[in-house]
C-alpha cells in the first residue's frame, strides 16, 4: 500500500512538471473624451405686428423668441441681422410692400421698453447669455424679441415683411 500511494504521488508530481504554466501582465489604457464648446439656434418665432390702420403711428409686437442651446458655461451672444431690406444697417429695418416699392420701417429691440436696438455688433448691441447644456426644454434659453413698426400714414393696403437672420456668437 505504501509502494502505491509513493507511487500516486511521484506520478501527481509528475503530471503537474508536464502541466502548461500560466502568466500575467497588463498594462493601463486612458479613455478620453473632449467636449468642444458649441451653441445652437434652436428655434426663432415670427414678430407680427398684425393688421394696422393706414393711419401714422407706431404699432408695437412682441414675440421673435430666439431660443439658444449651448454648452454648459460657455457665453455667447445673440445678433439680429439688419434684415433683407435694410442693407447692411440695424437702424435702417424695413418692411416692404409685396409691390417691392413701399416700405413700412420698423425696428427690433431687446427691452420691453423698447431702448435697446437688438442688432448683430458683439459686445455693443447683442443679447448675452450663457449655456446650460443641450438636450431637451429644460436647456432653452429664450430672448424675447420687442418690435415697434412706423407707419409714415400714406401706406398702401397689403402686405409688408421681412426677414431677420438670427446668429449665436460664442
Amino acid at each position: 500500500m505504501k509502494l502505491l500511494n509513493i507511487s500516486l504521488i511521484a506520478a501527481a508530481i509528475a503530471c503537474a512538471a508536464f502541466a502548461p504554466a500560466h502568466a500575467a501582465d497588463n498594462m493601463d489604457l486612458d479613455v478620453t473624451i473632449t467636449i468642444d464648446k458649441s451653441c445652437d439656434v434652436t428655434s426663432t418665432g415670427d414678430v407680427a405686428f398684425g393688421n394696422a390702420l393706414a393711419s401714422a403711428g407706431t404699432v408695437d409686437a412682441v414675440g421673435g423668441l430666439v431660443t439658444v442651446q449651448c454648452t454648459i458655461g460657455v457665453p455667447y451672444d445673440v445678433a439680429l441681422n439688419a434684415g433683407n431690406n435694410g442693407g447692411s444697417d440695424v437702424g435702417a429695418r424695413q418692411m416692404l410692400h409685396t409691390n417691392g416699392t413701399d416700405a413700412i420701417a420698423y425696428q427690433l429691440y431687446s427691452d420691453a421698453g423698447r431702448s435697446e436696438v437688438w442688432g448683430n455688433t458683439v459686445d455693443t448691441n447683442t443679447v448675452e447669455g450663457t449655456g446650460t447644456g443641450f438636450g431637451g426644454p429644460a436647456f432653452n434659453r429664450t430672448h424675447p424679441i420687442f418690435a415697434r413698426a412706423t407707419i409714415p400714414g400714406e401706406s398702401p393696403v397689403g402686405t409688408y415683411s421681412d426677414v431677420i437672420t438670427a446668429t449665436v456668437v460664442f
